[in-house]
């Protein structure tokens, strides 16, 4: 999980969506649970998040005006073989949804090449695998979600983490999970399962503002 702690960085560093209706502003307050899964005691401060210290003009520049960030993490299970969730992402105002979406993982796709050439090497080292697929869980509503998956190395073996974002007019969201049971044998988190707890996670989260 180190590693897959610096996913969320990358997204915020840096299609038309005629058909998202304009519902109002909101805001995004993240519940104590979703599903199985519990909200950490340890959650992410909101300075840890996509915005970090002094990234606004990050968030702007993908068509996030006027952005608020927010953290949190997921447990479910035990902590060394259980499944864990980060989510981070922002409410404002968000002209093109589906546009926010794309310009966050190619800013992250960029931010990622950047780091890999930078010299640095090492374990951290996330690179993002294929291109974003529109994906359409179920109680999605109102909002566009693609994920795509990133790959890293940790304890000498290549993993594989699936991120989604969704968007709507007011709120933007990135979440990654991992298996650690799974990953400890080779594999990971579905994708399908990422997205069906980023959808449930919108829903609970949004209010109005």
């Amino acid at each position: 999980m180190v590693a897959a702690l610096g996913v969320g960085a990358y997204f915020l560093f840096g299609g038309d969506s005629t058909s998202i209706e304009d519902d109002g502003a909101h805001k995004l307050v993240p519940p104590a649970s979703v599903g199985e899964f519990k909200k950490g005691d340890d959650a992410s401060s909101p300075d840890d998040g996509p915005l970090g210290s002094g990234d606004k003009k990050n968030a702007e520049a993908i068509g996030i005006k006027n952005p608020q960030n927010v953290a949190a993490s997921y447990e479910s299970g035990a902590a060394l073989k259980g499944k864990q969730m980060s989510f981070q992402g922002m409410y404002g105002d968000i002209a093109d949804p589906e546009k926010s979406v794309d310009d966050g993982f190619a800013k992250a796709d960029e931010n990622s090449k950047k780091q890999s050439g930078d010299g640095a090497g090492g374990s951290d080292d996330i690179k993002l695998v294929g291109s974003p697929e529109t994906v359409e869980p179920d109680g999605l509503d109102n909002a566009v979600m693609k994920c795509q998956s990133a790959s890293f190395e940790q304890g000498g073996k290549e993993q594989k983490l699936p991120i989604c974002i969704w968007a709507d007019h007011s709120t933007y969201g990135i979440v990654f999970g991992v298996d650690m049971a799974a990953m400890a044998k080779g594999g990971g988190m579905a994708t399908d399962d990422v997205a069906g707890f980023a959808a449930d996670l919108r829903k609970a989260a949004r209010v109005k503002a």
